[in-house]
């Protein structure tokens, strides 16, 4: 070949094999790449602490061949690299009050059926007595708050017996028991320290368990808890994933033209002893659903 070609082609030929084997392993190296990362984004998918999924971006792999003068060639391979996008369902806020919403009347758990009275644990709402939780207030489980992992809350015109009352304790455990995310037992409003009701238009809300606002303007604190759940969650709330549950219309009714959602309770029991204006048994797992709007008993 030496006396028939001369040393040239035989250095050219030598160098078009070098250039031929890098390209084929850098091609199988890409291919083994890619396998490697689709691997990877199937067992990433359903990671996540919100029950969301994860989607890997498939990876892309460039192999650029470019002849040169005297038979050389030189090969690229470009990676784009493997990105996880997390997605997962909407976050949700659901607040709650507490006499007669939380709590059914004290004395009358006999007349409602599924109501638990706590021996020994004092409820200082309207009569006094003896504390009686509702359904709703011994557990949110099998509601949607819960099996969606809802943020909760409490906004409550009443002070939940005070200042590190065994009532306010009670409904702590029972809030966070259940897969709802209670972030925080701190209480704050007008009445975190005892009976001190007063508007909560623009008060300042640094927990999600606010008592002691006037009736008429739990909206306000409702939407102080979003702010607060905004700036030290980091999750922004959507009004429409917002949900309030009373068992007095006007607390429901006020809610028109914030853009949450006010859903009246404990509408089948009624305490005619305060000509029905507030609940008798309190709020039933069967109303703690996703109504849009402000919806009252009597609509």
């Amino acid at each position: 070949l030496n006396s028939l070609f001369g040393s040239s082609f035989q250095t050219a030929l030598a160098a078009k094999f070098r250039s031929t084997v890098a390209c084929c392993i850098m091609k199988v190296i890409g291919w083994f790449t890619v396998a490697a990362l689709g691997v990877l984004a199937v067992s990433l998918q359903g990671c996540g602490n919100s029950g969301g999924s994860v989607f890997a971006t498939p990876a892309e792999t460039t192999v650029t061949t470019t002849s040169k003068p005297g038979l050389r060639e030189t090969t690229t391979m470009t990676m784009t690299s493997t990105t996880a996008n997390m997605t997962g369902p909407a976050a949700c806020l659901c607040v709650f009050d507490i006499d007669r919403t939380l709590t059914g009347k004290q004395g009358e758990a006999g007349a409602c059926p599924g109501n638990q009275e706590l021996s020994g644990v004092n409820d200082t709402a309207y009569g006094r007595g003896t504390l009686v939780l509702s359904k709703v207030g011994q557990s949110l489980e099998g509601t949607f708050c819960a099996t969606k992992g809802c943020y909760v809350g409490v906004v409550s015109a009443g002070d939940g017996s005070g200042h590190n009352s065994t009532e306010r304790a009670e409904l702590v455990k029972r809030l966070g028991a259940s897969g709802a995310k209670l972030v925080s037992e701190e209480w704050c409003g007008p009445s975190s320290k005892g009976e001190a009701r007063a508007t909560c238009q623009g008060f300042d809300v640094t927990s999600p368990l606010v008592v002691g606002c006037v009736d008429g303007t739990k909206q306000y604190a409702v939407k102080g808890i979003m702010a607060w759940i905004a700036k030290t969650e980091k999750v922004t709330l959507k009004g429409e994933d917002v949900y309030h549950f009373d068992d007095r219309a006007n607390n429901i009714s006020p809610f028109s033209g914030f853009g949450f959602n006010a859903i009246e309770i404990s509408c089948a029991s009624r305490d005619k002893s305060q000509i029905n204006a507030v609940g008798l048994c309190g709020a039933d797992p069967s109303e703690i659903v996703e109504g849009k709007g402000v919806k009252l008993c009597s609509t």
